[in-house]
């Protein structure tokens, strides 16, 4: 034992100190008993001993007994230092980011406040009518969700459309009001359903993952289905939303959903593992290799590819319009080209209305503001209204 700490052991002793820490578990009456009836005085001479010792005796090189060199440190330390340094951040941020994957992919708490603003705070448009609604999932969650129109709307009750929004994986459905605002003045007629999946917003905290989120976006389309029985269903999801749209209508049997008819994917990716590759290119980083890793996959390129014929999915894919943003800084365009390719392969029957549109100077988060997304969002939803359709298959390039 060090010099440092056989000094500091002999002072604990003398005081009779070690008897007082080690005490058996108490409650918290008895705690305070003893503590109140503890000999102050003997503490305050512990500690001033402790003092008077000097200071290298009190380090923990000191304490284990080290002792400085003056010796050149060998080649084998520094490069252990070199080398081992970067290793051990790698492993610990690879374990960290392995751990709280969940807490990367749904930022339900970004931007600072999302889950506890409230609808009467929010700044609402001119002429816009918004309404709070409580929505039941599985296992007692409950869903908290938006209904929107606008107030000159001739038929609020029964829409000729319904758009079910599923939004992408941070923030809350009161971020994207300028965003239905946009898509109201353009259509009048329409009505938007925004629910937060669980995890988001004032939804019920439970822990958000995949099976779960796609069981809440089932319920809020049964609940749309049965509130708007006559109206004409389109599912339209941003980001993540456009993955959790795929992998949801592939589960789903077209048989209990016939008002479903549209499907808008903006700027989707194509699975997470995907987009761990798109955020970190670079082979030498221990991060581009984690991809098998992760939990929740949503992979919405291979929901394309083993498409059921009995599903909404295969029902919807010859009509869908696909959105990719120019300029994307988020997600890469090439996997909505690649989500509009596989449904390609998948689906090649005639008369299709697919479309797959680049929104010219367009973010990932700010296309909406955009002429041209205004424009095809317009065109897409007045095509599909019952006996309104386009004919022949559409690319940006036709």
């Amino acid at each position: 034992m060090s010099v440092g700490l056989r000094q500091i052991v002999r002072i604990a002793s003398s005081h009779r100190l070690l008897q007082r820490l080690y005490v058996p578990p108490l409650s918290r009456q008895s705690a305070r008993r003893w503590l109140r009836c503890t000999d102050r005085k003997r503490w305050h001479g512990f500690f001033d001993s402790l003092l008077r010792l000097p200071l290298r005796d009190l380090t923990l090189a000191g304490a284990v007994g080290m002792q400085p060199s003056a010796e050149t440190p060998s080649g084998f330390l520094a490069l252990s230092v070199i080398l081992g340094l970067p290793l051990v951040l790698w492993v610990y941020k690879c374990l960290m980011m392995y751990i709280f994957q969940r807490k990367i992919i749904y930022m339900g708490y970004v931007p600072l406040g999302s889950r506890s603003e409230r609808l009467r705070d929010a700044p609402m448009p001119a002429g816009l009518v918004c309404k709070e609604v409580s929505i039941s999932s599985q296992k007692g969650i409950v869903l908290s969700g938006l209904v929107l129109h606008r107030d000159d709307s001739a038929s609020p009750s029964s829409p000729h459309n319904v758009i079910i929004y599923l939004q992408g994986n941070a923030g809350n459905p009161l971020h994207r009001i300028p965003i239905f605002d946009a898509l109201l003045k353009s259509l009048p007629s329409l009505t938007i359903i925004a629910a937060a999946p669980r995890s988001y917003w004032t939804s019920s905290s439970s822990r958000p993952t995949q099976n779960g989120i796609i069981a809440d976006y089932s319920h809020v389309l049964a609940y749309a289905a049965a509130r708007y029985p006559t109206s004409t269903l389109t599912v339209y999801g941003h980001s993540l939303g456009g993955a959790a749209a795929v992998c949801l209508l592939a589960q789903l049997p077209a048989s209990q959903y016939p008002t479903i008819r549209g499907l808008i994917l903006e700027n989707p990716f194509s699975s997470v593992p995907a987009m761990v590759l798109a955020l970190y290119p670079q082979r030498w980083l221990p991060y581009h290799h984690m991809g098998p890793l992760v939990w929740d996959r949503w992979d919405a390129a291979s929901a394309m590819d083993t498409i059921r014929a009995d599903t909404v999915l295969n029902a919807l894919i010859s009509d869908m319009l696909v959105l990719v943003s120019e300029r994307d800084e988020v997600v890469p365009k090439t996997m909505g080209r690649e989500l509009f390719a596989r449904s390609e392969r998948t689906n090649r029957s005639s008369g299709c209305t697919r479309k797959i549109v680049e929104i010219q100077g367009a973010l990932h988060e700010d296309a909406w503001k955009q002429r041209q997304w205004v424009s095809e969002m317009r065109s897409y939803l007045t095509s599909v209204r019952p006996g309104r359709r386009r004919n022949g298959c559409l690319s940006e390039d036709e």
